[in-house]
């Protein structure tokens, strides 16, 4: 369950520091970074988690994501499990301040492999936030790592990100 958390937070991550729409010149610009992240807290069904990593328009950053798996579903496929229902959100600080708010949208991640290591891909839509991000908007998608034995996650992301 924890490696699937790591996963879901690892591709919402990935998709904020890809997209982003701002209050500036408002055109689509191509975004991509790297993401780590790991579990800090958990409160019942939601863990949190501390988000690192460098992205473009972002530069080195920090966050938090929240994963919320109340109302989680597994589904099992032929390509691993499909999670669903788990409500992922959080905010980026880029290295000057500025914010990306994501989520709480189901972020489509797919993650495969046995045991408590695996491999994860997803989709996240970025949120205005705050600074040259205010009305910011954007879509990102992740592929990654997970490893919940050792309690780490890493994505790389790629998208468009409006501000």
């Amino acid at each position: 369950m924890k490696t699937l958390r790591i996963l879901l937070m690892v591709c919402i991550m990935l998709g904020f520091a890809v997209s982003a729409n701002s209050q500036k010149n408002d055109k689509a610009r191509p975004m991509k970074g790297t993401f780590y992240a790991s579990v800090v807290a958990t409160n019942g069904a939601v863990e949190t988690l501390s988000v690192t990593g460098n992205a473009t328009h972002l530069g080195n950053f920090t966050g938090t994501m929240y994963f919320d798996k109340t109302f989680m579903v597994l589904n099992p496929t032929t390509h691993g499990i499909e999670i669903k229902g788990v409500r992922i959100f959080g905010t980026l600080v880029a290295a000057n301040g500025d914010e990306i708010v994501f989520g709480p949208d189901d972020p489509g991640m797919v993650i495969t492999g046995a045991g408590p290591k695996g491999i994860m891909s997803g989709e996240v839509t970025l949120k205005p936030g705050s600074g040259r991000f205010a009305n910011c908007s954007g879509v990102i998608v992740t592929t990654g790592i997970f490893d919940m034995g050792n309690d780490y996650a890493k994505w790389t992301a790629r998208g468009t990100i409006i501000y």
